[in-house]
């Protein structure tokens, strides 16, 4: 082949390959929880410039940091990530008698939430964390004029209990359940002068379809781990919590080290 021949064909190569291959940013993932065949699926923000997690986080998912039976097959274990303890049976079990696999996960604290956070991170290679309330309200996207119950499960229609991530339409993003399913925990607290108490998104499968709504906004009652008999109570599980769940952030690694310093 001739020089001007092998310029003209590196010269193409280049252009076809450059057309294809995915930006630093604004690509959809596949995520992979080491020492597992356990994935989910990450979704680019472009309002916000950052990663959400497609769905809830799920019971395949949450269940691998729990490792109730102790088989050690994903780390790090209790002493770089504390894990949480079985809850009791007979105050509430943990996946409500709903069951587990791609049922999002319910019922975990505030403390959960971010520990499991801290614990996928490891797992993955990638900081993952929840979602500012203001982050979360970006991911909602435009609201659809199709009737809410084509998007959520709510008092209406969830035959009061969770169901699969995924099954109903995605936003205009490509996010699941934003509305219904479970509320969502947030990264930042309710309010400025209660930086102890959780604040949740999105509604649940308790809510009634005329409250969802971008203004739905819960905050965590302390009510909820009465039955809790571990002291202090709540740490792990809320008991009167199923209605509790939450869903990844990542930010491109660039912001993430800007917003540690």
């Amino acid at each position: 082949m001739s020089c001007r021949l092998l310029s003209v064909f590196f010269a193409s190569f280049c252009v076809a390959s450059c057309a294809t291959a995915p930006t630093k940013h604004n690509v959809d993932y596949t995520e992979q929880i080491r020492g597992s065949d356990v994935t989910f699926d990450m979704v680019w923000i472009p309002a916000g410039k950052f990663w959400l997690g497609k769905c809830e986080v799920t019971w395949d998912e949450y269940l691998l940091y729990c490792d109730f039976e102790e088989a050690k097959a994903v780390g790090p274990g209790v002493d770089a990530v504390s894990k949480p303890s079985k809850p009791q049976e007979d105050v509430a079990p943990y996946d409500r008698g709903w069951g587990i696999a791609k049922r999002p996960a319910v019922g975990m604290s505030w403390n959960a939430a971010k520990k499991y956070c801290r614990w996928v991170s490891l797992n993955t290679g990638h900081r993952y964390r929840l979602p500012s309330e203001q982050e979360w309200l970006l991911a909602l996207a435009p609201d659809s004029q199709n009737p809410i119950g084509d998007y959520a499960w709510h008092a209406q229609n969830s035959k009061s209990k969770t169901h699969e991530v995924g099954t109903k339409n995605p936003n205009a993003y490509g996010l699941h359940d934003m509305y219904g399913n479970l509320w969502e925990y947030c990264r930042n607290a309710y309010a400025a002068n209660e930086p102890e108490r959780a604040v949740l998104r999105g509604g649940a499968w308790s809510t009634d379809a005329k409250l969802l709504t971008p203004r739905a906004r819960l905050g965590f009652d302390p009510d909820w781990v009465l039955e809790d008999p571990n002291v202090p109570p709540g740490v792990w599980w809320v008991p009167d919590g199923d209605r509790l769940g939450f869903r990844l952030l990542r930010e491109p690694e660039d912001q993430s080290r800007s917003s540690e310093r």
